[in-house]
């Protein structure tokens, strides 16, 4: 055998493997390039990949069988056990690290939401999560891999008409934490990073209420309040670029030993420190006090 040829396939053999989904857009999509230019082996998982696959165009010209494609909708059994088989086959079962990240926000009242919207919400941010997961854990016990969850700061605190997706969030976080426990006899570190305000297309990608804008419902104004927050948020300079939250799921990827909680951002860790130093009396009072103004107050002078 050709010592070249050798010294290539040793090289590749200990090449590090990291999924991650919903890599189409936000710190998926920037991590993904971070990762293959850091050396490592990249599975981006994303729906309809056969559909969408000039997304990585570039990188695919770039670093060529170092990235694979993979269609993945975390809701979809049969596709989860896909990627598990395509591991076991491609890579022999080695996956060095999974990124959970594939996930949308549902926006609009409770009383707005129709029962459909309400489950998908969950479906896709806990128990695509969870499922996923479940299915990948024989291969990381194997390489002794990581797993990284994508929460938010709304997994550490409520907010007015983001209820469904704060409470997906928030499950998210019990459950990382319950796994960062059982998965530690077998070397397997769990890491839940909250990431705070960030510009991707995250908030150009959220799904409204069913009757969020009718005329019928009593939540109108607050939502359409609401929007024009978030439309402001998109052109604020003070915004941190998501290339920072990419930089930090590849530094926790490559740590020795990876922290239970990251917080990724001034906003969340102010709010993390209001809600730990402060009575919760105090911060309900502030929090309501932030809220009125941001939802109800806007219009006021019509």
């Amino acid at each position: 055998m050709n010592p070249n040829s050798l010294i290539e396939q040793m090289a590749e053999t200990k090449k590090r493997t990291v999924l991650i989904t919903g890599s189409s857009t936000g710190f998926g999509r920037r991590a993904t390039t971070l990762f293959l230019e850091q050396g490592w082996r990249v599975i981006a998982t994303l729906r309809n990949s056969e559909d969408r696959i000039q997304i990585f165009q570039e990188e695919l010209q770039k670093y060529g069988e170092q990235i694979q494609i993979c269609s993945l909708d975390v809701t979809s059994s049969e596709e989860i056990q896909k990627i598990s088989v395509f591991i076991q086959n491609k890579f022999k079962n080695q996956l060095d690290c999974l990124i959970n990240n594939a996930g949308y926000a549902q926006v609009g009242a409770l009383e707005d939401l129709s029962e459909e919207q309400i489950r998908k919400q969950m479906e896709v941010n806990f128990f695509g999560t969870v499922l996923t997961t479940q299915a990948l854990v024989p291969a990381l016990i194997k390489t002794k891999g990581k797993i990284i969850f994508i929460s938010s700061v709304l997994g550490i605190t409520g907010m007015p008409l983001v209820s469904l997706y704060c409470a997906s969030k928030y499950a998210v976080e019990g459950f990382a934490e319950s796994l960062y426990h059982e998965l530690k006899p077998f070397k397997v570190p769990v890491s839940i990073v909250e990431p705070g305000r960030f510009l991707t297309e995250f908030g150009s990608n959220i799904l409204w209420g069913m009757r969020s804008f009718s005329q019928t419902s009593p939540y109108k104004e607050s939502t359409e309040n609401y929007k024009k927050f978030k439309e402001s948020l998109s052109h604020a300079p003070h915004i941190p670029n998501a290339i920072q939250m990419a930089k930090t799921l590849v530094d926790l990827a490559e740590m020795k030993k990876m922290p239970l909680r990251v917080r990724c951002g001034k906003d969340v860790q102010a709010t993390f420190w209001l809600k730990r130093l402060l009575p919760e009396w105090m911060i309900t009072r502030i929090f309501s006090i932030a809220f009125q103004k941001k939802y109800y107050t806007l219009n006021e002078d019509k």
